[in-house]
């Protein structure tokens, strides 16, 4: 007799089924696992075994046990399946299984006196469940508060092998409980950090603003100290809330690489990551042993990518981030298989004009020669740059009146108040590309940009001229386009006029002048 019982693996995004099939048959005494197992299910059978005969169940020890883990082809990892192995083998021997739960997937790791313990990754675990349409799950009850917060699945928690097994072939009722939308913990009005206390470099804020309306690539260039990682800090501030699918997308990603600060609540927060400048190629794309594990540019996801000093970062790393700044999402290949995360976040670059940091800054002498600053600024590729929508030029901020250091401006914008324009934006964008499959201005490609950027009269000679006289590329033109798209969202206008085209410009002009 053949039973089997429903489990699952996660490969990278994806969480496949797992169909684990038992056969008790003649022959030599033995049990094998088959399937792909890596070593920490192949171990399954000595915790199995001692858990079996400590929970006070049978276990028929002489005859000749085959475990099946089906598909055969797709590597199976971690003892999230020691449960769904025990249950299938102790069905087949009685013969029995109750019909309701034959459909739920049974995840759990047992311990060799017959308790079943947690599990890891179970929250991305019952995501990827959730995308399949899975309506029930047997979890150990030690994970049952980190999971209720996705909804649309209902929960057996078992605390033991012996109760799980009752509930299998019916003899005990476990009363389900149903996943809901949690409510929202944290308040952005309460964040500590606050744009109204970056003074003056009124242009950076406003490239700022229309950099997160759109989900436009940013980069900041000016001399040591004039605040540019001050303002990159609080980009965060002023983005837009994550809806619950994005919270749970977000969510997975972090549980997929291990992180376990958050171990069963959601991220209210949108990304923020600022790697070193000696991150690796790995680090910064993703990877490791075994399945690739999500890099910087996934973990910066639905969010911010601050690289400051960028020009320091290895040249591969740069050159990597190609694709991901494209596409929005990057493939991993390593020996255990191939795995594609999303990436589409907001890349904020920040770098010296010069390797000093001090070219034309009045207050100090730059020191470099013009080759140095041939190099420096070559570090940072022609298609690199090519890829970034708004260049910004910061300067120190001096008082009108006295031409010193000010510190008290006044007058400047909260990141409430610019957090209004955006969200303002952002309705228009997601009303506009409801029938699309994007989001922002900043995916807006082929028939596309035709159809939602129109020009017309003095905005396209405008944009005609302005492509001739900079000698953008057509990718660069394009996110002009985008640009000036974005910023007429802002003005709540629905035709890009001439002097939202002509701002457009006056971001990009600055990558041309150097």
């Amino acid at each position: 007799m053949v039973s089997w019982v429903k489990s699952c693996t996660l490969k990278g995004m994806d969480t496949e089924i797992i169909y684990t099939e038992c056969d008790i048959g003649r022959g030599l005494p033995a049990l094998n696992i088959v399937g792909l197992p890596d070593t920490a299910v192949r171990e399954s059978k000595e915790r199995l075994r001692a858990a079996v005969v400590n929970s006070g169940l049978v276990f028929p020890l002489s005859k000749r046990i085959t475990v099946n883990l089906s598909p055969a082809d797709t590597k199976k990892e971690g003892t999230h399946l020691d449960l769904a192995i025990a249950l299938s083998l102790l069905a087949c021997d009685c013969g029995k299984a109750a019909p309701h739960v034959r459909e739920a997937v049974i995840v759990g790791e047992l311990s060799l006196d017959g308790r079943v313990n947690p599990v890891k990754n179970i929250l991305p675990i019952t995501i990827g469940l959730r995308d399949k349409r899975i309506k029930s799950m047997v979890i150990p009850a030690d994970n049952l508060d980190e999971v209720t917060i996705v909804e649309g699945i209902e929960y057996y928690p078992v605390h033991s092998l012996s109760e799980a097994f009752e509930f299998f072939i019916g003899e005990r009722e476990i009363k389900p409980v149903r996943g809901e939308k949690p409510a929202l913990e944290e308040n952005p009005a309460e964040w500590e950090e606050d744009f109204s206390e970056v003074k003056g470099n009124t242009e950076a804020k406003r490239a700022v603003e229309i950099s997160v309306s759109g989900f436009h690539h940013l980069l900041l260039t000016g001399p040591p100290g004039c605040g540019k990682s001050m303002l990159a800090g609080r980009i965060y501030t002023v983005m837009p809330e994550l809806d619950y699918e994005e919270m749970l997308e977000v969510t997975r990603l972090y549980g997929i690489s291990g992180d376990d600060s958050r171990r069963g609540r959601l991220m209210y927060r949108r990304p923020f990551r600022s790697p070193a400048a000696n991150v690796s190629s790995s680090a910064m794309l993703g990877g490791g042993s075994g399945m690739p594990k999500p890099g910087e540019v996934t973990l910066a996801h639905r969010g911010v990518l601050f690289m400051d000093e960028m020009p320091e970062f290895r040249r591969d790393v740069l050159e990597a981030l190609r694709q991901p700044l494209e596409e929005g999402h990057v493939s991993i290949s390593r020996a255990a298989g191939k795995v594609t995360y999303p990436c589409r976040f907001i890349l904020v670059g920040a770098r010296n004009p010069c390797p000093c940091g001090y070219l034309n800054d009045p207050e100090h002498r730059c020191s470099c020669s013009p080759l140095q600053i041939k190099r420096y600024r070559e570090k940072l590729s022609g298609p690199i740059t090519d890829r970034i929508d708004l260049f910004v030029d910061f300067a120190r901020v001096y008082s009108p009146d006295s031409g010193k250091y000010s510190l008290n401006s006044g007058g400047e914008r909260s990141s409430f108040e610019m957090k209004q324009t955006i969200e303002a934006a952002r309705i228009i964008q997601k009303k506009r590309y409801s029938g699309e499959k994007i989001m922002y201005n900043s995916q807006l490609k082929g028939k596309l940009l035709e159809k939602y950027c129109r020009l017309k009269g003095d905005a396209e000679d405008l944009y005609s001229e302005g492509c001739e006289r900079l000698k953008i590329s057509r990718r660069g033109a394009d996110k002009v386009l985008r640009v000036a798209r974005t910023i007429a969202d802002m003005e709540q206008k629905e035709n890009i006029e001439m002097h939202h085209m002509a701002e457009a410009f006056q971001f990009r002009s600055r990558n041309s002048e150097y």
